[in-house]
């Protein structure tokens, strides 16, 4: 069954068949031809992996970040981000990567985030002088904050997988996402120093700071509620979403009443579609688990790789590696979805703390989006930018290099994931 199965994946995949239709069909004619199970335990397996409490603030999220775009908050949060930084060089790149950083802490998602904020800065971005390719790049690489950066959707998929605390995850992504921001945007002063652009506009005044907070305030505490919310046990992470959607159609609706009735069917499709692949994705990848587990696959996986060493930090630099390199070619939500469970039992037998496991995972999976031929995020930013292939993977080659020494530190000094959910929610 499991021969039949990753055959007739690969060769999906050359064909080009959509990832999850791949994995389904490839998953399906495995159980139809490779054993005596009855073809409905796909459709079975299928609904069971859509059908977890955790997996539900996913949609909810995208859903909310949604509101708040069609709401134009993205508006009075990069008006905020401007009043902070858009004084010093390279400023104008500050702005983004910082509106970015703030927006993805309401989505959750990277394509919403960089489609919500980005769009908004490109033409400004261009008036300064940046060079088409590195305003991709920077898209990109910011677009990447939002799976790491609470509430990540990557993460709310992981803990649906193993059952771990999504709000502790939530947590270790938070100084990890903001160290990763703050590099990108010295990345933004250098380039603006050394091609001469983008000087800075006009004086830094804490009175328009102020006056800027004031106008976005409603807009800039949403990631606070959240995070709030679940660090206090006040409600879950899934319980956090429905929040974040209620308090965003307050805020459109009422606050700035940038929103109208009609706006909603915009917003409920568009979050629809998104919500979607993620279900279809999981829900799909879970025939893949049960064909595993009825195979008993992961002992087999943990005697090769304790063949190969038994040092816990090798084995996740080993896991690592495979999942930049998988998130090269594969979409990297259903790579999480078909690797982690035959992963994630193997892992904890090391000993390793599934804390710094689950973030180091979360953001190796960013990479691939990164990266061609996939690059969802990277192609998502050459059309936003209006940049070639060529001009954007120039300046790509930086921003991976970024996350990769961010992940690094994170290995060899943990406290920067563990030491704020432990914290604020107990070891």
């Amino acid at each position: 069954m499991i021969e039949i199965s990753l055959v007739t994946l690969l060769i999906f995949l050359v064909l080009g068949v959509p990832v999850s239709f791949a994995i389904g069909l490839s998953g399906l004619l495995a159980i139809m031809f490779g054993s005596e199970i009855p073809a409905f335990m796909a459709v079975q397996q299928a609904i069971r992996g859509m059908n977890s409490f955790s997996l539900m603030a996913g949609p909810l999220f995208i859903l909310a970040g949604e509101i708040m775009g069609a709401a134009d908050l993205s508006a009075r949060i990069l008006d905020f981000c401007r009043a902070c930084v858009s004084s010093v060089r390279g400023g104008m790149g500050m702005v983004s990567v910082l509106a970015n950083m703030i927006f993805a802490g309401i989505s959750g998602s990277g394509a919403a985030t960089m489609s919500a904020v980005s769009t908004q800065t490109v033409p400004e971005l261009k008036k300064e002088g940046y060079d088409h390719g590195f305003i991709a790049s920077m898209i990109a690489g910011s677009g990447a904050l939002a799976p790491i950066i609470p509430p990540s959707t990557n993460m709310i998929v992981y803990a649906s997988l193993t059952g771990f605390s999504v709000g502790k995850l939530f947590m270790g992504g938070l100084m990890p996402g903001i160290i990763i921001g703050v590099c990108l945007m010295i990345m933004c002063y250098w380039y603006a120093k050394k091609y001469d652009v983008d000087r800075g506009s006009g004086a830094f005044s804490l009175r328009r700071v102020a006056k800027a907070f004031i106008k976005s305030f409603f807009a800039l505490i949403t990631p606070v509620i959240i995070l709030a919310g679940v660090v206090t046990g006040f409600f879950t992470a899934t319980e956090s979403s429905i929040v974040a959607c209620i308090y965003a159609l307050i805020c459109g609706f009422f606050i700035y009443r940038t929103l109208k009735i009609g706006d909603l069917m915009g917003i409920f499709k568009r979050a629809a579609s998104s919500s979607a692949m993620l279900m279809m994705i999981m829900g799909i990848s879970n025939i893949y688990s049960y064909i595993f587990a009825r195979e008993n696959v992961t002992p087999v996986v943990e005697q090769f790789l304790l063949s190969i060493t038994d040092n816990p930090s090798v084995l996740v630099f080993i896991i690592i590696v495979m999942m930049l390199i998988i998130g090269c070619f594969m979409e990297t939500l259903a790579a999480t979805a078909v690797i982690l469970p035959t992963l994630y039992p193997i892992v904890m037998h090391m000993g390793v703390d599934p804390l710094l496991f689950g973030v180091l995972f979360s953001i190796s999976t960013v990479v691939g989006a990164l990266t061609p031929p996939v690059g969802l995020y990277l192609f998502l930013s050459m059309n936003i930018a209006q940049a070639s292939f060529k001009q954007a993977i120039s300046y790509t080659g930086p921003v991976v290099l970024i996350i990769l020494a961010v992940m690094l530190l994170m290995w060899f000094f943990p406290p920067i994931v563990t030491f704020v959910p432990n914290l604020l929610m107990g070891a």
